[in-house]
C-alpha cells in the first residue's frame, strides 16, 4: 500500500526532534542555573534579598531540570500522537481493503432462492 499524507509525517518528526532539542538545551540550561547559583554565593539583590547560593542554585537546577523534562515529553506526546492517527489510517484503509476483496457479489449463474408456494382459496 502507498504511504500517504508526507507533510504529516513531517509534522510528526519535526516535532520529536523539537522535543530532543527542548531536552538538551534545558538541561545545559539547567546546569548553567547550578553554576550560577554557586557563583553568585553572597550577593545580594535589591531589597537586600540574597539571590545566590547553593541552595538557590540547586532549586533553579531542579525547576529547570523539571520543566526540560515535562516540555520534552509534552512535544514527544505530540510527535507520536501524529504517528498514531497516520497508523489508525493505514489500518483502516487496509483493512477496507481486504474486506473489498472477500466480497463476492451475487454471480449469475446461480438460480434464485426458491418462493414460498402460492395457496389461492
Amino acid at each position: 500500500m502507498d504511504r500517504r499524507f508526507t507533510a504529516l509525517r513531517i509534522i510528526g518528526t519535526v516535532f520529536k526532534v523539537l522535543a530532543w532539542i527542548s531536552l538538551i538545551t534545558g538541561l545545559l540550561g539547567a546546569i548553567g542555573l547550578l553554576i550560577l547559583g554557586f557563583t553568585f554565593t553572597g550577593q545580594e539583590g535589591p531589597l537586600g534579598l540574597n539571590l545566590g547560593g547553593p541552595l538557590a542554585g540547586i532549586g533553579l537546577f531542579v525547576a529547570s531540570l523539571f520543566l526540560a523534562i515535562f516540555g520534552f515529553l509534552i512535544l514527544y506526546a505530540v510527535g507520536e500522537s501524529v504517528y498514531l492517527f497516520l497508523s489508525i489510517e493505514e489500518s483502516a484503509r487496509r483493512t477496507a481493503y481486504i474486506l473489498q476483496h472477500q466480497y463476492t457479489p451475487y454471480q449469475a449463474g446461480y438460480s434464485a432462492a426458491p418462493s414460498a408456494p402460492d395457496y389461492e382459496e
